[in-house]
């Protein structure tokens, strides 16, 4: 993890062949039947699920947007509620969506304009100090480590980890006497705005990349000229955000016992942002983003091939439940944030992190078996 990017993307992606993969190989009757079948699940994952996170992430966006108007406004409490509870609404949509960071959130520079971490703290304090203009324009032409997700979170709590957590009255306070502040906050986001309604859109119509992955292996897909190779894109995304957040979001902290590079501390989200990685998984997983099977997903194509989905149904609620754990007190009166989890050095938050690192490994490799 370096210093100013967010946590690298280069991951150990196994090759996955997927269900009905063998068959597709294969010129038989049954090799066009499994062909329809993943058609069939590529277009339902395409549009009933990473097409519909885009939306439901963009109309979070926008609320986000409304609220930090309205506290720009009107800086009281009350405000900095309603702000903080809209980032963290937004915030588990984009974190469902990194189960699939490909297609428009790449190639078209969303993912670093709105996700970057760590954020440059020198720079934006420089220019919350500065007098330099801070409208739409200037902030369209930050780099992605001074705008997106966490330097919102920064100027909404901005109180770090260690020195306790900032009320809703001293943030109102705060912002109240720091105009320029509030004024960023708007700016900042409707720039995720931009951001989060582009890819959205990016994914609609009848050349977007929904059509584009439903169509896949067909003459009305230009970027999919096999199903195999678009049933690939989701397990390896799928892959990627799984190790990941067993490597990186888990691992790194708990070998280094160090909080620096923990993600989303300054509101105390990371527990939440892992958990809803997950959940992103599942979603792919099952076809639906409401926790049902729809049997659309990938998982019935595992199912079709004979492979033990039911094992990657429990290690889904292992992981979700580990994640869950972390920091939880012994009196059950209420949970450390993550970053203080990794700094107390406590054995017995140790072995929480531990086993949350060990039961999305597992995770891992359940799909990677149920898949190929």
């Amino acid at each position: 993890m370096n210093d100013m990017t967010r946590n690298p993307k280069s991951f150990r992606l196994a090759t996955l062949t997927l269900a009905c993969g063998l068959a597709l190989g294969v010129p038989s009757v049954q090799a066009a039947s499994g062909d329809m079948d993943a058609k069939a699940v590529l277009d339902h994952t395409a549009t009933h699920v990473i097409a519909r996170n885009y939306a439901r992430l963009a109309d979070a966006t926008e609320r986000l947007e409304a609220r930090l108007a309205a506290l720009e406004e009107d800086p009281v409490a009350e405000n900095v509620i309603a702000a903080r509870a809209a980032w963290r609404a937004a915030r588990a949509d984009w974190e469902t969506g990194e189960a699939h960071l490909f297609g428009p959130v790449d190639t078209d520079g969303h993912d670093p304009a709105m996700d970057s971490w760590p954020i440059d703290l020198r720079e934006l304090d420089g220019l919350i100090d500065g007098n330099a203009p801070l409208d739409s324009a200037a902030v369209d032409g930050l780099d992605g480590d001074t705008k997106g997700f966490h330097a919102i979170e920064y100027l909404l709590w901005q109180q770090p980890v260690d020195e306790g957590r900032e009320s809703a009255d001293t943030a109102a306070n705060r912002l109240a006497d720091a105009p320029r502040q509030r004024t960023l906050l708007v700016s900042l986001s409707g720039d995720l705005n931009d951001h989060a309604t582009a890819m959205a859109a990016a994914w609609q119509g009848d050349d977007g990349h929904a059509r584009q992955l439903g169509a896949a292996g067909t003459p009305d897909s230009r970027l999919y000229p096999a199903v195999r190779g678009a049933l690939q894109e989701l397990a390896e995304g799928m892959d990627a955000i799984a190790d990941e957040l067993a490597a990186a979001k888990l691992g790194e902290p708990l070998e280094s016992g160090r909080p620096d590079g923990v993600e989303s501390p300054y509101a105390r989200n990371t527990r939440a942002d892992m958990h809803n990685n997950v959940t992103g998984i599942r979603n792919l997983w099952l076809g639906s983003l409401d926790g049902v099977d729809s049997g659309h997903g990938l998982r019935a194509l595992a199912a079709a091939n004979d492979a033990d989905v039911e094992a990657v149904d429990r290690a889904l609620l292992v992981a979700l439940g580990w994640i869950e754990a972390i920091g939880e007190s012994a009196d059950a009166s209420g949970q450390l944030a993550f970053a203080e989890v990794v700094a107390d050095g406590k054995p017995v938050h140790e072995k929480q992190v531990s086993a949350a690192v060990d039961a999305v490994s597992d995770l891992r490799a359940r799909l990677a078996a149920a898949l190929e």
